[in-house]
């Protein structure tokens, strides 16, 4: 029998991570395209039989017979996201969060809290517990910008950002990186103080000029790629005729616009289960719309039809990518478990963070 050995986890903080480099934008954009690479040549796990799972996802106040005190409205839920993630990373991990639009006002906390937990795959020991904030928000905006890069490539010079929060942040500082030829972000709020605080904010960390608007249609015209990263109800209403013929729009919130507004042929998605799944569970505007397009009386597309980011990563899908475009991302765990693990990999090589330990010996064994 091997000797026993204790088991401990490596803890980092929020802290702990971005000196381990876990806002670095280039190298998160480069983690989800190989990620996605990773997932075309079938080195991906995810929940549910298909593998395609965004996570188990437990909405309020559901079916409780008394939710006093736990609210409901947009966002309101929990979520657990497992994924075992292959090729270099060769990590397990999930991301577990809690989410409610009244923290920020309420409590002074982030909308949705996020911890991420990474395991050995063959073991299942766990490696670490870590704050999983800065990396959620992080592959959020790198696979909005993958996406664009994929689709809208050297074509892209104007970028608009529908909300200046932090998914509007992390999304501009991706675009910035991802796409070369970009000169110019827009950037939209109702509220054109906060338009122009996002541009105060962000100057000095983009290379493309940062423009503050509070007219949406003025936000929308003649841009190459839009991205959605507000978090308003009634989402935001961006009517199709306002969008230029060569163009990409990336909800990453909900959004009001037609869905005959794109193209048929040039509907793209990050795995296209995950989409319709999402889609069945979340009540968005803009998911309703490609489900009930996908699988309502009068569908207008097949399945099949959903083109996928890891097609596009992977060189499988070569077709092409110019016209009215729209890209769905609602977030994959493998995106997490791969951006954490290589920030995980530089904290432990660096000795950030805290070891702990969980046990020297197992309280209970086999007694034989």
């Amino acid at each position: 029998m091997p000797e026993r050995k204790p088991v401990a986890i490596r803890f980092l903080s929020q802290a702990d991570e971005v000196e381990a480099g876990a806002v670095d934008v280039a190298d998160c954009v480069e983690a989800m395209e190989s990620a996605f690479e990773l997932f075309d040549r079938g080195r991906v796990l995810m929940g549910d039989p298909g593998q395609h799972m965004h996570g188990h996802v437990t909405t309020f106040p559901g079916a409780l017979a008394d939710a006093a005190g736990l609210g409901g409205g947009p966002d309101r839920r929990f979520s657990a996201m497992p994924a075992y993630v292959g090729g270099d990373v060769h990590k397990a991990g999930v991301k577990w969060y809690g989410s409610n639009v009244e923290n920020p006002a309420k409590r002074g906390i982030p909308r949705s809290l996020h911890t991420i937990t990474l395991n050995d795959p063959e073991s299942g020991a766990p490696l670490a517990v870590m704050d999983g904030q800065v990396i959620s928000a992080m592959r959020t905006g790198a696979v909005a910008a993958a996406g664009a890069d994929a689709i809208q490539g050297e074509r892209a010079e104007v970028a608009t950002v529908v909300g200046p929060g932090v998914i509007g942040q992390t999304s501009a500082l991706a675009l910035d990186a991802a796409l070369d030829s970009l000169e110019e972000i827009r950037v939209y709020h109702p509220e054109r103080r906060k338009a122009v605080a996002f541009r105060d904010e962000m100057n000095a960390d983009l290379d493309a000029a940062v423009v503050p608007t509070s007219d949406v249609e003025t936000a929308v015209a003649d841009t190459d790629v839009t991205v959605v990263a507000a978090t308003a109800d009634p989402p935001v209403r961006i009517d199709g005729s306002w969008l230029p013929d060569d163009t990409l729009v990336i909800p990453l919130g909900d959004l009001r616009t037609d869905f005959d507004a794109f193209d048929a042929d040039r509907v793209f998605c990050d795995v296209r289960e995950n989409t319709l799944e999402f889609a069945d569970g979340l009540g968005w505007n803009v998911y309703d719309d490609v489900l009930a397009a996908v699988e309502g009386d009068e569908r207008e597309i097949e399945r099949s039809d959903l083109r996928t980011l890891h097609e596009l990563v992977a060189g499988t899908d070569t077709a092409p990518t110019t016209g009215r475009s729209v890209f769905y991302s609602p977030g994959l765990p493998m995106e997490d478990v791969a951006w954490a693990s290589r920030v995980y990999e530089r904290a432990r090589e660096r000795e950030l963070g805290e070891t702990l330990t969980l046990f020297e010996e197992p309280y209970f064994t086999k007694p034989y």
